[in-house]
């Protein structure tokens, strides 16, 4: 994952990061770049230097966009680490209201791409206590993919 150009361009760095990772796992997914992920995404009125991503749904549709149906949900670190452990997709701690990659599981942790390192103290892996400590945790996760992409 490249570093993010602007503090407020996270959840496009992810979204890209997600899209291209599925490109070239499967080839069926055509390749982005970020500038074209920000036009999907739409800017200002769903991410901007104010507010960052605006809303989930704009990061579905966003998804939708790909061909991508994904479902977000709520989780605990349990939760996060099963759907991580199958699936790929974007996770945002509140506590750092900061959107990485789901790129799978590393033994006990979770395994993020993470375009701002060491923001929040988080590199590319989230530990159970960090996860806990920076909640609650929103994931938006692509059931029909594969994790560790």
């Amino acid at each position: 994952m490249a570093p993010q150009a602007y503090e407020w361009t996270c959840s496009i760095c992810s979204l890209d990061w997600v899209v291209n990772a599925l490109a070239n796992a499967s080839g069926q997914v055509p390749h982005t770049n970020r500038q074209e992920v920000a036009n999907i995404i739409g800017v200002p009125e769903c991410v901007n230097a104010t507010y960052g991503l605006m809303s989930t749904q704009c990061m579905q549709d966003a998804m939708m966009t790909f061909g991508l149906e994904s479902v977000a949900a709520w989780v605990t670190f349990d939760q996060a680490y099963a759907i991580m452990r199958q699936h790929t997709g974007v996770i945002n701690p509140q506590g750092m209201y900061h959107f990485m990659g789901c790129r799978g599981v590393l033994e006990s942790e979770l395994w993020v791409a993470n375009s701002a390192l060491n923001y929040c103290g988080v590199w590319d892996t989230l530990s159970r206590s960090q996860f806990n400590a920076l909640g609650p945790v929103q994931i938006i996760y692509l059931p029909q993919s594969v994790s560790s992409v």
